[in-house]
Order: structure tokens, then sequence, then C-alpha cells
């Protein structure tokens, strides 16, 4: 998406034990690689609308926003 932050490329810390999660290969691991413990997904809150979204979406699964100036649904914008 073009509207993922720079910070997304750093390690996760694991809710279980406390450990940082690097990203392997740009990837998101679904289990923590010390405890095995399962790691929540990832998410980041559309810049139109607001509602948080899995960070591999490319289309908001609230207002459509893809990124492009113009594209989502206007009255979804979190400035309505």
């Amino acid at each position: 998406m073009c509207f993922r932050p720079p910070s997304l490329s750093k390690p996760r810390e694991c809710p279980a034990c406390g450990k940082k999660v690097p990203r392997m290969s740009g990837k998101n691991l679904k289990n923590c690689p010390f405890c095995k413990a399962e790691l929540p997904e990832e998410t980041i809150p559309c810049p139109e609308c607001g509602v948080e979204q899995p960070i591999n979406n490319r289309v908001c699964k609230n207002c459509g926003f893809n990124g492009k100036p113009g594209s989502g649904d206007p009255l979804k914008r979190k400035d309505n």
C-alpha cells in the first residue's frame, strides 16, 4: 500500500515472552520463533477513514481507499 509507514519494518515484541521478533525476508511470522506463541496480526489505520486494517490489505475494507488521491468513499472519511 502506498500509505504504509516506514515503522512497519521494525521488529515486533512477542506478547508472551517479550523478545523482539524480526521480520523474516519482509514477511510477518505467525508464531514467535523463541516461545512458539501466536503473534497478533499487525494492523495500521487507514489514512482516510481511520479503521484498523491488516498491513497486507491493498484496499481499505471500510472505505475502499487504495492509496490514490480521490479513491475511497468520501462519506466514510474520518473528517466527516
